[in-house]
Order: structure tokens, then C-alpha cells, then sequence
């Protein structure tokens, strides 16, 4: 199944819309009336794309494994720990010269959380972070199940699914951070990316459901963002209701159909760790420098927009050749040296 082109497309989809919710959220501080209101807020179903893409990916690649990968576990810290430690510290520096972010300000963050991603119930000094706890969450419960049979896999995850489905209806309420980290909402959009690869031949079979549950998502979630707003998302059983048919659907789409896809959708998707952890950085310094020249300009709002989203890419691509790339081969030196490959 070669569909790793599609999967950094989906990747670089994803980063852009994150970064279109939060340029909202800029230009609506800095250079006053919205362009695109609260629709823009969809963006933010990046994350939840983000989240099925991980699922997809990791069953995709280790669904056959016998036993689990001496170099899994620490492959999956590489990936996270190294630029996003470095892009924290930029955020500290940030916080420094301006005091807040875009969103909250400095006396909202935990340094446990900020610097190990565990669950505490607070945001990291980084806000994005909060994505990286679920994202490792799951790749550590997909390696210790690599230690069961593989013919136990499958119903161990739905068995984990099915009890998620019944506690979002019961609801958390008390629980310690760790328990509903366990059972989050979030958990199922994971698991959707793994339904996904484990049933790939039936999702190309039937693609058209998958355009179908994208458009209908779509609507869905333009609903939900012209209703309740940001103050939505608080809910996260019901942001995830809401935003995981257009999540499941575009990965399924963009999967199963194929598309012929620009070199700029893959190299976007090559970028976009990077740009995702940078993005905020880039848009909140920049809004607040840029935004007297552009307020005395016509189409203030479009302009912010293009000015913001290509300076957020623009860098994340530095940020990728100059920055990951070294840091990951290193980090994949020392893994090679610690696990003997």
C-alpha cells in the first residue's frame, strides 16, 4: 500500500489549517474585525486530522510486527522531545519580551507539563504541546500492545475504544488527569487512523463514503463553529463529535482517491512538525509588528492572512532543513548506537 505521498499531504493539510485558526485569532486581536469570523475555527480540526494520520501511520507500519521494535519507543521520543524542548525555550523567550501569547497568558502554564508533556491538567509553556501528550500517549499504548499476540491486538483496541464510547457519555467529572487522558475523546480519532489502515482495501472500495463523510463533515463542523464558538472547544467530547467526521473523512478521501498532488503538498507535509511548533511564535511576533502597516492598508484582513500563513510556512521550512533534519539524524545515531542497528 504506497500511500506514504498522500500522508504527507494530509500532514501539510492539516499544519495549514491550524495555522488559518490561529492567524484568525491574530488578526481578530491586532488588526481588528475578522475576515472569516468564526468559521475559521474549523482550522482546528488540523489537530484531529493530525491525531487519525498518527493512527493510520503507526498500524500501518507495525500491524505485522512479531514483537516490538527494540528502537520503537525511542524513535517516538526523537520525533517529539528534541525541537519541541528547543522550540519551548523560544517560547519562554517569547513570553519574556511580550507577556502573553495569543490566547492566555504566562500564569496558565505547568513546568511539569511543559517540560516531560505528562498529563497535569494545565497547558506547557509551548500551547501546541498539549496535542503532544495524546500523540504519546498512544504511541505508548501501541508498543506495549506490540508485546501481546498479534491476534489480540485488534480486540484489546476496540475493547479500549468501546469503554472510551461509554465513559465520554458518563463523562470525567473528578477524575485524576491520567484517567481521562486514558479515556479521552481524542483516543477515537486514534483509533479511526488504525480502523483506516486495518480495513484499507474496504476504505478504497468504498471512497465515496469517505468524500461523503467529508463534505457532510464539513457542514457539520461549520455548524458547530458558527454556534458555540471557541467556547466549544472546552467541551471536548463535543469538539470531538464534531470535528472527527471531517477529520476521518479527509484522511479517508485523500487516501482512498488518490489525487495527483503538487510537489508543494508533500514538501508542506515535510514541514510541518516543524511549522507546527513554530507557527504560533512566527504569527504572534509578526501580528504585533506588522500590524500598523497593515491596518493603514486596504484588505487589511486579506493581506494579514497572506502575510501570516506564508511567514508561519516560510519558516517552518527553515525550521525543518535547519533545525529537525540535523536534530532527528542525531538523535537516530544515538538510537542506531543504543540498539545495536
Amino acid at each position: 500500500m504506497k500511500s506514504i505521498v498522500e500522508l504527507q499531504a494530509l500532514r501539510g493539510l492539516a499544519v495549514l489549517m491550524v495555522i488559518i485558526g490561529h492567524v484568525h485569532q491574530a488578526q481578530e486581536r491586532f488588526m481588528g474585525p475578522a475576515l472569516i469570523g468564526d468559521l475559521a475555527y474549523i482550522g482546528f480540526a488540523g489537530v484531529d486530522v493530525f491525531f487519525v494520520i498518527s493512527g493510520f501511520i503507526i498500524h500501518h507500519l507495525y500491524r505485522q510486527a512479531e514483537k516490538p521494535d527494540a528502537g520503537y519507543f525511542l524513535k517516538r521520543l526523537n520525533r517529539i522531545y528534541p525541537i519541541y524542548w528547543l522550540y519551548t525555550l523560544a517560547a519562554l523567550g517569547g513570553y519574556a519580551v511580550m507577556g502573553d501569547a495569543l490566547s492566555r497568558d504566562a500564569a496558565t502554564f505547568d513546568w511539569v507539563n511543559t517540560l516531560t508533556l505528562l498529563p497535569t491538567g494545565a497547558y506547557p509553556v509551548l500551547a501546541v504541546g498539549w496535542t503532544l501528550t495524546h500523540e504519546l500517549y498512544f504511541y505508548l499504548i501501541y508498543g506495549l500492545l506490540l508485546f501481546l499476540p498479534s491476534r489480540l491486538r485488534l480486540p484489546v483496541l476496540g475493547v479500549w475504544g468501546l469503554v472510551t464510547l461509554i465513559f465520554v457519555f458518563l463523562g470525567q467529572s473528578g477524575w485524576p488527569e491520567w484517567g481521562k487522558l486514558l479515556l479521552s475523546p481524542f483516543n477515537l480519532l486514534f483509533l479511526a487512523g488504525v480502523a483506516l489502515a486495518e480495513g484499507f482495501k474496504w476504505a478504497e472500495k468504498f471512497k465515496w463514503i469517505g468524500l461523503a463523510l467529508l463534505i457532510s463533515g464539513l457542514g457539520l463542523a461549520g455548524w458547530f463553529t458558527q454556534i458555540d464558538g471557541l467556547q466549544g472547544f472546552a467541551q471536548v467530547s463535543l469538539r470531538v463529535g464534531m470535528f472527527a467526521p471531517l477529520a476521518v473523512g479527509i484522511v479517508w478521501a485523500l487516501l482512498a482517491f488518490k489525487p495527483k498532488l503538487p510537489d508543494i503538498a508533500i514538501k508542506l507535509g515535510d514541514w510541518s512538525y516543524s511549522t507546527y511548533l513554530s507557527h504560533l511564535l512566527v504569527i504572534g511576533v509578526l501580528a504585533r509588528l506588522a500590524a500598523p502597516v497593515l491596518t493603514a492598508l486596504p484588505l487589511t484582513g486579506v493581506l494579514a492572512y497572506l502575510v501570516l500563513i506564508s511567514a508561519a510556512l516560510v519558516y517552518g521550512a527553515l525550521s525543518f532543513y535547519l533545525i529537525e533534519k540535523p536534530l532527528l539524524k542525531l538523535g537516530r545515531g544515538v538510537i542506531g548506537k543504543l540498539t545495536g542497528r
